[in-house]
């Protein structure tokens, strides 16, 4: 075992979450469209000039990274997990001084944003998390699984208990256990040398223990509609040997998406990419356990698209583990910033200690980031505002509308006028081309 792995780990945790975040909610076609294969820190401008409030620094990672440093910080101050701690860093982070909602963190979704909020306002963590299936919870799992590398039962329940503040739909929690998982078995090398069957039997049983786990100790925390999706995701883990059995690769996304929809989605999945932790979550284990290599796994994973950002943090930190520092290319290394605070926490982590690591305040260290990419979002803004280009970032206007004022009709007036909005010419419009695994 070596340091080099748990420094892997969380630096390709970070890498991963920094080139897809600028990505991520478009379409795998449309990532193409407009970058081709992502092979480095895009400029977001790029996809998001008429939308500029949701430009990114590049090369800085987001949310999935930072509430990873911040269950690596806690497990590391409290020599284990610590439900309570880990709030009180989250809420710190939220109420820093930054000019945001969400102080110092960066591009949470629509779930995690409720439930900081009703934290912030002082509702119980067991009150404010959310019947959630989405993906967050395992993105940010793998520092449960460095830190308990040795332990199978402490690492499922931090794994759980840390997705469990935000997350309360079962299948969201197992998911989470099972990232941990892979990230363990990686770091050790005790998955070194087998091949990707035995490594997915292996995640199976896991995931089996986790969904036992959480049967019999937050049985009692989720939903009444919610219980009977025990069991779902060890049963969906269960068709990957099967997956690769099959004789054109490009079919797997394709069982991915069917299994996904027999999984009771909220709404209907059609892209294999979708946050949805049945459909993200299986893509992007599918794809840590086959890769080739940490280059070829960021890249393929980052083309499924939309949730880009969350997915390839969970197989940065998988591969990291199982590579080692040194196999994430250097480009990636010395285009991510702050990359050198997030290596050091696999380093702390390895040591089950920080003592003598140059490790700044997780808070100040974020809330400082924060407030510079702020600075320069607003002056991306100022740009494309005098360019003409960010009027759909306006606030939209009400939807109730006043009644119209009745005016006289003239036929003849109407027969002469030219059409208002002529038809638009799609054959000018550039193609996006399909997935292989939707061909």
């Amino acid at each position: 075992m070596r340091v080099e792995r748990f420094r892997g780990s969380m630096l390709g945790l970070a890498v991963g979450d920094a080139l897809g975040s600028p990505v991520k909610g478009l379409k795998d076609g449309h990532v193409r469209q407009l970058y081709g294969e992502v092979k480095d820190y895009v400029d977001p401008s790029i996809a998001w000039k008429k939308k500029p409030h949701r430009w990114m620094r590049p090369g800085l990672y987001g949310d999935g990274a930072q509430l990873s440093l911040a269950l690596a910080d806690s497990l590391l101050k409290c020599r284990g997990f610590d439900a309570g701690h880990l709030v009180r860093m989250l809420k710190a982070l939220a109420g820093a001084d930054t000019g945001r909602k969400l102080g110092a963190i960066r591009g949470a979704g629509p779930n995690f944003r409720k439930v900081m909020f009703a934290l912030m306002e002082g509702e119980t963590p067991e009150k404010a998390a959310a019947p959630s299936a989405g993906v967050g919870a395992a993105s940010r799992a793998a520092p449960a699984g460095l830190f308990h590398f040795d332990d199978e039962e402490a690492r499922i329940r931090a794994a759980v208990g840390q997705g469990a503040i935000t997350h309360l739909d079962p299948r969201a929690l197992v998911m989470a256990a099972a990232v941990a998982h892979a990230a363990a078995r990686s770091v050790t090398g005790e998955w070194d040398g087998q091949r990707p069957r035995a490594m997915m039997e292996d995640l199976i049983e896991a995931s089996q223990k986790a969904e036992k786990l959480v049967r019999l100790e937050y049985y009692h925390l989720i939903p009444v509609s919610l219980t009977d999706r025990i069991g779902m995701t060890k049963d969906a883990l269960s068709m990957f040997p099967r997956l690769l059995d099959l004789p054109d690769k490009s079919m797997v996304f394709r069982q991915i998406v069917a299994e996904s929809n027999r999984q009771f989605p909220e709404h209907k999945i059609t892209e294999p990419g979708q946050g949805f932790v049945m459909a993200a979550g299986l893509s992007c284990l599918f794809v840590a356990l086959t890769a080739a290599d940490f280059e070829d796994g960021l890249k393929k994973t980052i083309g499924l698209g939309k949730a880009t950002d969350s997915m390839a943090a969970i197989v940065g930190a998988i591969l990291g583990a199982r590579l080692g520092e040194e196999e994430i290319p250097s480009r990636w290394k010395k285009g991510l910033i702050n990359g050198e605070q997030a290596a050091l926490r696999g380093e702390a982590l390895f040591h089950r200690g920080g003592d003598g690591l140059p490790l700044q305040d997780l808070v100040k260290m974020e809330a400082k980031l924060t407030r510079d990419e702020e600075i320069l979002r607003a002056e991306f803004v100022r740009k494309m505002e005098e360019k003409g280009l960010a009027g759909t970032a306006a606030k939209k206007p009400s939807s109730k509308k006043k009644a119209p004022e009745p005016v006289a009709f003239d036929v003849d007036a109407v027969m002469a006028a030219p059409s208002a909005k002529p038809r638009r010419d799609k054959s000018r419009k550039p193609k996006r081309e399909k997935a292989p695994w939707k061909r």
